[in-house]
């Protein structure tokens, strides 16, 4: 990575700029020189981390996608971040990871009234809970079918049958008819689509390719079920989807219906990297498959929340500030690029005791502070824009922690390490098991421990 000259100002002892063009913890430039997107997408998760701690703030400035931003972690910062009348509540992403990953006109890229008429619609299923307990239902018959398939392998990365297994689970829950040799490779493709997010290079090729292919199909479903020759279930993601009225009173157009058709099965697929690095959380602390194996539902949900928090999936989020402000000394200038580090704040040590520990027990009994635990946002849901998805993402992790918990099998050498420099990142093996078995064996070969720390412990930004 190329390392540039020192930022510039009007006053260099009041402007501190440190050595590769951000902002340290006390100054506020005139100008920012260096833009710092090659970086961010180099260092991927530990870049705004390794900032924050070679400057001792959790609040800095640099320049990012053509933009002055300012970064920020912490449950103060989460809600700034989510404080509708200081920043804006429509998602900033550059044009090709939100045109590949979300979709032209998907609900993250809506404000206002238009986004809470929108995102109503996708609660309505995401968070109903007679549409939870069907979910729950199929996931549980899907995993079972699963597991008796890997019996007959020698065997499987979970990785890879995740993303097969969630993509039956979520089609069959749309409501969406398609045949089995055929949900296989939708569910590949739209993890595809998860997969690019990150990545400008071959990666975002894929996922623009995989989402060319899945964006019609969606758009011949939707036509299918307004023309009355397909007939979902009622309060299905498919009927609901199909039959929503924007605020204007008029039914979505057939391209818009489709890319929120795909954002509620897509990100129901994306499921897979948390169910891998469950498998991993049990593969480190085999004392968690004993008490999990229980079947307590407030363990199960703990256990749930710490994968989340711990392994990571969304690196950060980005908006554009609505006015003028102050932050912590700072003016935050309208249209300034406001990032909420995702990661860091999941692992700020002024929030979480020893952030880096595997421990649910940090949540037992109680609900997680929603601007403390942002995995996959902050705030209320139904107001903002914490992920609609996020209770279809706990019932599904804890569906498949329950297989895992009532299967016996061994895990061999491999490499389990997840690169934070890759977002998203999993385990490079994808968790490989092999000798799987839905019953006891009566004699069980001693597993071979493969290498099994993450980089995050390993190799710590600092």
């Amino acid at each position: 990575m190329a390392t540039g000259g020192p930022g510039y100002g009007n006053d260099m002892r009041k402007q501190r700029l440190g050595r590769r063009g951000e902002v340290r913890n006390g100054g506020v430039p005139t100008r920012t020189v260096l833009d710092r997107s090659v970086a961010f997408l180099a260092e991927g998760y530990t870049f705004f981390v390794r900032r924050f701690q070679r400057w001792n703030t959790d609040t800095f400035e640099t320049r990012l996608f053509g933009r002055r931003a300012l970064c920020m972690r912490g449950r103060e910062a989460a809600r700034l971040f989510y404080d509708g009348s200081k920043v804006r509540q429509a998602r900033m992403v550059p044009r090709p990871i939100r045109r590949t990953l979300f979709g032209e006109g998907a609900v993250h890229l809506l404000d206002g009234e238009e986004h809470r008429h929108r995102k109503a619609m996708f609660l309505s299923v995401t968070a109903d809970p007679a549409a939870l307990a069907a979910l729950s239902e199929i996931a549980a018959e899907r995993w079972q079918a699963a597991a008796g398939r890997w019996e007959e392998s020698g065997r499987v990365v979970l990785f890879d049958q995740a993303v097969v297994t969630l993509g039956e689970t979520a089609f069959t829950w749309a409501g969406i008819p398609i045949k089995p040799a055929k949900a296989a490779s939708r569910a590949r493709d739209l993890a595809r689509i998860v997969d690019g997010f990150g990545s400008f290079g071959p990666r975002q090729l894929r996922a623009r390719l995989a989402r060319l292919r899945a964006e019609p199909w969606a758009r011949r479903l939707v036509r299918e079920v307004r023309a009355g020759r397909l007939n979902p279930p009622v309060g299905s993601p498919l009927q609901v989807v199909a039959s929503h009225r924007d605020l204007d009173g008029e039914p979505l157009d057939v391209r818009t219906a489709a890319v929120e058709l795909l954002n509620i099965v897509r990100p129901t697929v994306a499921v897979a990297w948390f169910v891998t690095f469950a498998a991993l959380a049990l593969h480190d602390h085999p004392e968690w498959r004993a008490r999990l194996a229980e079947g307590k539902e407030d363990l199960l949900e703990a256990f749930a929340h710490e994968v989340r928090r711990l392994y990571p999936f969304a690196p950060a989020l980005g908006d554009r500030a609505r006015r003028d402000f102050h932050w912590r000394g700072r003016r935050v200038r309208r249209r300034r690029m406001v990032v909420l580090d995702v990661y860091g704040t999941c692992h700020d040590p002024a929030l979480w005791r020893d952030p880096h520990r595997f421990d649910p027990d940090r949540f037992a009994g109680r609900e997680p502070d929603p601007f403390a635990f942002v995995p996959q946002g902050g705030g209320d849901p139904a107001t903002g824009h914490r992920c609609a998805g996020e209770r279809v993402a706990v019932e599904l992790l804890k569906a498949a922690t329950r297989m895992l918990t009532r299967l016996h099998y061994d895990v061999p050498a491999q490499d389990l390490r997840y690169p934070l420099t890759r977002m998203p990142t999993a385990p490079r093996s994808g968790f490989i098991m092999a000798n799987v078995r839905t019953t006891a064996p009566t004699h069980r070969p001693e597993a071979a421990m493969g290498t099994h720390r993450s980089w995050s412990r390993s190799s710590a930004p600092g």
